[in-house]
């Protein structure tokens, strides 16, 4: 089997919080099986518990696959999904404050390419969509299913019963947790599918593998239907692999959450083998777009075609009429055009014999007209196109590809996804900086930035600005509509300079933003424990430097430079040289200047770079006022002093310093070094060993619901 495809994507949905978690990679075991890993959590709980149990479950998880020698598979699964119990009820009883903190689990895991595995706690699901089939290969943890399972009640009154739909079985809640492991592909006896799912499913070109949070696959209140149906999730797999086509589900259940409803969050996790069908499936789509592109063209073309022929044809009846209205006058016409004629020869005679002023050169000190950098429009599943200062390099799909600035040189991405606004979101990046795009929608955008990068951001026409997550400290969240310009030095530090519009940070991903004001700057401690703000300062005056170069490199920069108020740099302060004050001469002259800086008793002072060495001169000026001869003339200049006698060349303490052909030393910034990504480590506990087929546990009264 060929390479596996994955993809993952999660949104709050209608609410205000996102307390889903989900993931897609893949990875090789100390045992020797290579995985492909797709997992989503459903987080349960207050105080944003909900959150911290699926995040801390699907690390536990991670981090248990990669440090398992285990060899069989079943007791692989089953022991990651213990761990990630026994990591979320350890938290849960530390925190211990009357609050519930738990969550679901659905893992799928394709090893070696072509056999599937799955694992479930809950009423997070997995599906699998073969032959433009999807068909659901896990059963709920619900009241209505586990009482049928357990022989307390028939189908029918299961379903029927107050709690039918309350779920049975999550992470968190108890110290012991029985793993799912049933394929329900052709049985919904939980033996049976689970003597099915140890044996694993062997896989087909072409099959997808979805697995997804309740708030994708649930009816809405307002419609009664799920926000997308099994056809439409069935074509998107048909012509989408991978990332995109968990972002294209994703993207298609966010158009349809109807208005003012607080849908559930939701989080879709992507497998897919390869299939030569779904490229060609994808080559056939793309023309048909542009097809119908150049329809829509045609059209509009045909429509203004029709508007001037129309238009022709009533300016030929105009003349025409008038033509016919004149015919008598045509003798008395033709003579007066011959007179213009005439006319028209003389002036053009004229105009040749005239020698014109030559046009004066425009001053040198003259502002240059800026010539904006052209961005074309973007076609579908494009969302910016990157430059190398003003050469153009390449379209930017969402694709979540990470972007980088090579060290010694610079970026400059132009943001114009949504077409119906005028200008674009710039972005201007300084070398080593890294970042991804999460989501660009017609209002705005959103990406990663990795430690080690300098990005300058102008949202420009997005309405809701841009809004930046850290790699290394999920936490923290920057928001700005307008212009900021962002330092991540490391892992531990970032720094933030507001230069227009609204600026705004969270510490704490999901709460409230703090705001601080163009022209200040903010410091984040970000290894701080909790992570620290200071107090807002005034923009540094190199930071204001090093970014007003870095704009200046291309010309919608220089435009940026205006709109975002960037200080010029400050003119250089003239440095006053002052030259030591000259002693009497020595009573016996030295033809040649010793070698040294001048005076031990002043402090040397370089002259400016046009300032040359005196020289003893044989012609003596003569004084404006005549001065006796023992007395020494203030010095006005840094030339050695000149008096009415014989031209003494000067001593050893008070020659006059030279210029250093060294030029002086720059201010340069910091060299930023990269961190690299913290590995993971395995925390889990020690595991216990599963019976060949779990015996069901599950009674009531029902776990937390999802």
């Amino acid at each position: 089997m060929a390479e596996i495809l994955l993809g993952s994507d999660t949104h709050p949905g209608g609410r205000k919080y996102n307390e889903d978690r989900g993931g897609a990679e893949s990875l090789v075991t100390p045992g020797g099986l290579r995985l492909a890993v797709a997992v989503v959590c459903d987080g349960v709980g207050g105080e944003e518990r909900g959150e911290r149990a699926a995040q801390l479950a699907i690390d536990s998880l991670l981090a248990d696959l990669r440090a398992s020698a285990e060899t069989e598979v079943p007791q692989l699964l089953t022991n990651a999904l213990k761990a990630a119990n026994s990591a979320v009820f350890a938290e849960a009883t530390r925190l211990d404050a009357g609050e519930r903190m738990a969550c679901t689990m659905a893992l799928a895991v394709i090893v070696n390419d072509d056999t599937l595995y799955v694992a479930n706690a809950g009423d997070s699901r997995i599906y699998l969509c073969r032959a433009s089939e999807l068909q659901q290969l896990t059963r709920d943890h619900i009241f209505a299913h586990v009482m049928v399972w357990l022989g307390k009640l028939s189908p029918e009154a299961a379903a029927s019963n107050p709690d039918a739909n309350r779920v049975m079985r999550v992470l968190g809640t108890k110290d012991s947790l029985q793993v799912d492991l049933g394929i329900y592909l052709t049985t919904t006896e939980y033996g049976d599918a689970n003597r099915l799912g140890r044996n694993g499913l062997a896989l087909q070109a072409g099959d997808s593998i979805l697995v997804c949070s309740d708030g994708l696959i649930k009816n809405t209140a307002t419609t009664g239907q799920p926000l997308v149906s099994q056809k439409e999730i069935v074509n998107i797999f048909n012509h989408n692999e991978g990332l995109p086509a968990a972002r294209a589900i994703m993207s298609l259940a966010l158009g349809r959450i109807p208005v003012g409803e607080p849908v559930d969050n939701i989080t879709v996790s992507v497998l897919q083998t390869e299939d030569p069908a779904r490229v060609v499936n994808l080559a056939k789509l793309k023309r048909q777009e542009q097809a119908r592109q150049q329809r829509k063209l045609f059209l509009a073309v045909g429509a203004v075609s029709v508007f001037f022929g129309l238009a022709l044809i009533v300016v030929v009846a105009i003349f025409g009429g008038l033509l016919f209205i004149n015919q008598r006058d045509r003798d008395s016409t033709a003579t007066r055009l011959a007179e213009i004629t005439a006319l028209a020869l003389a002036q053009t005679q004229t105009v040749a014999a005239y020698s014109p002023t030559p046009t004066l050169t425009p001053s040198p000190t003259a502002t240059p007209t800026l010539v904006p950098t052209t961005v074309p429009t973007l076609a579908a599943n494009e969302i910016a196109k990157l430059y190398d200062v003003e050469n153009f390099l390449e379209v930017l799909f969402n694709d979540r590809k990470l972007i980088t600035a090579p060290p010694a040189g610079t970026r400059f991405i132009a943001v114009n996804h949504n077409v119906a606004l005028i200008g674009t979101g710039n972005l201007h990046l300084l070398g080593n900086t890294q970042l991804q795009f999460s989501a660009v929608v017609e209002a705005g955008f959103s990406l990663r930035l990795f430690a080690g990068s300098q990005v300058f951001f102008n949202t420009g026409p997005y309405p809701n600005g841009a809004s930046i997550e850290l790699a290394e400290q999920s936490a923290v969240l920057m928001t700005v509509k307008g212009c900021v310009a962002l330092n991540y030095v490391d892992h531990a530090r970032l720094t933030a300079d507001c230069y227009s519009g609204e600026c705004a940070y969270s510490l704490n991903f999901g709460t409230d933003t703090t705001t601080f004001n163009p022209g200040e700057q903010i410091d984040i401690q970000l290894d701080a424990s909790p992570v620290s703000v200071s107090e807002p300062k005034k923009n540094p005056q190199s930071d204001n430097l090093k970014y007003w170069k870095l704009l200046n490199l291309t010309s919608a920069g220089r435009s940026d430079i205006k709109q975002c108020a960037v200080p010029p740099p400050s003119p250089p302060t003239p440095t006053r040289t002052v030259s030591p004050t000259p002693l009497p001469p020595a009573a016996t002259p030295t033809l040649t200047p010793p070698p040294g800086n001048g005076s031990v008793n002043a402090t040397p002072v370089p002259p400016p770079a046009n300032t040359t060495t005196p020289q003893p001169s044989n012609t003596v000026p003569p004084p404006a006022t005549p001065q006796p001869s023992d007395t020494v003339p203030p010095p006005t200049s840094t030339t050695a002093p000149t008096s009415t006698n014989s031209p003494l060349p000067p001593t050893n303490t008070h020659t006059p310093i030279p210029p250093s052909a060294t030029p002086l030393p720059t201010t340069r910034p910091p060299t930023r070094t990269n961190i690299p990504l913290p590995s993971s480590t395995n925390t889990s506990a020690p595991i216990a060993t599963d019976t060949p087929v779990p015996t069901l546990t599950d009674t009531p009264p029902p776990a937390p619901t999802s």
